[in-house]
This record gives structure tokens, sequence and C-alpha cells, in this order.
């Protein structure tokens, strides 16, 4: 489930999350999925919902599956079928969760080897998977359904989570207790980075380095809410 740009990211080591590789000449090797247009270093991505994989898009491309309702099912000029069917614009907003309730216990009976982890809603299994990042990759783990109703039930705001192209992250490691909703790309380039850094059997300092950079640099971009409510507005930036 990456794009090109998180393709290359798990790939090639050396590349931070979002960052373009460059071909043997220098020159940008990112384009737009759909039109070929060439893309600069900060642009969206598309679910495609067929394929389960992120497109990268450019600004025209992005703006066309922009429906917060999910993508439009009108007539193209042509005729010949619907616009924008099969592909989910992945939302850009980032919101760091004040107050949010999950307990050590409940963290605990995850049973998952790392200290991080994100929960997305699979909207066509009609279902919420559980990840969590590794040198392999993503790893799904079990999850109980009601596990997830109960957080939704102590912490609204996950309500607000879209199917699909959103996640709530979970960043436990060290002494951080924190909690978001974020893009489904930012968490894999979460995975990206411990696939291209990680060391040995502990991962070595520089992948935790890393990790660390990648969540201060969320904290900086993310606008914080409360998490026992259903916010209406955006909340305060932190």
């Amino acid at each position: 489930m990456t794009g090109r740009a998180l393709r290359r990211l798990i790939a090639r080591p050396g590349a931070a999350p979002g960052q373009r590789v460059a071909g043997p000449g220098g020159e940008a090797e990112e384009w737009c999925e759909l039109c070929a247009a060439p893309l600069p270093e900060a642009h969206r991505h598309l679910l495609d919902l067929k394929a389960r994989e992120l497109r990268c898009a450019c600004r025209p491309c992005s703006v066309l599956f922009d429906h917060p309702d999910g993508p439009p099912h009108s007539e193209d000029a042509s005729g010949t079928g619907a616009v924008g069917g099969p592909y989910r614009l992945v939302p850009d907003r980032r919101w760091l969760l004040d107050g949010f309730e999950l307990d050590d216990e409940t963290w605990a009976g995850l049973s998952i080897p790392v200290r991080m982890a994100f929960l997305l809603h699979d909207a066509a299994a009609g279902r919420t998977a559980l990840f969590y990042p590794s040198p392999a990759g993503a790893v799904e783990s079990p999850l109980e359904p009601s596990l997830w109703r109960r957080l939704e039930e102590a912490n609204p705001v996950l309500r607000r989570v879209a199917p699909d192209v959103e996640a709530l992250l979970v960043n436990r490691t060290g002494a951080a207790g924190e909690h978001w909703i974020v893009p489904v790309d930012d968490c894999y380039a979460l995975v990206g980075l411990l696939r291209t850094h990680w060391k040995g059997l502990a991962g070595g300092s520089r992948v935790w380095d890393a990790i660390s950079d990648f969540f201060g640099e969320l904290r900086e971009r993310s606008t914080t809410v409360p998490a026992a409510r259903n916010p209406t507005v955006e909340g305060r930036t932190r």
C-alpha cells in the first residue's frame, strides 16, 4: 500500500519521508501517476481503492478527488464512465489527540513486539485493522472488534477518522505516550524509516534517531484536538 515515493523510501536508504530521490542525472523522478505531470517535493496521494495502493498526484488531479464523503461518481464529459470512482484523496490533516484514553493493560493486550502501531478502518472488509512497523514492512496483527469500539466510546474523536485513508497512530517509544490521527501515507513513511535504517537485532542508534526526528516533525505539523469530543473545528495549533 505504497505510492511511488513511498516505494522509493522503502527501497533506497538515506531518503527522508516525502523526499524525492534523484535519478542518475540529478533530475527528480517524481510525476503524477494519473496525468504524468512533474511533481513538486510536497504533493498529495490518492488511494487506489481497487489495487489498495497509494498513487502520487499533482494538485489539479488531487482537487478532482477532494470530496470528504468519498469520491464523486458523476459521468465525465465524454460520457464514458464515472469520474473519480476508483480513487480517494488522502487527507493532509494531522491531529495530535489530547487526553487520549488507552491504558497500559489494553496496550499490552495487543501483544505486538514494538511500541508503535497504527489502526485504520478497511471499508471493503468492514473492519478495523491493526498494523505495526517492522524491518520487514507493515505487519498486520489480530484486533478484537470490541477493542476498537471501546476506544471510540472513550475517544469520540476517532469517529472522524476517514476510512482507508486515515489512521490512528500510536507512539509509545521511550517515555512517549502520544496518539495522532494522520494520513495513512505518514504511517507507511514510518514503516519506510525502519526498513531503510534498521541494523542488527535492536535496530541501531540510527533508526531510533530517525524515528525520534519523524515524531518531532509530526508534532510540529500537527494541530492539537481533544480526544474526548467529536471536534467541529481544527482545534488549537501546537
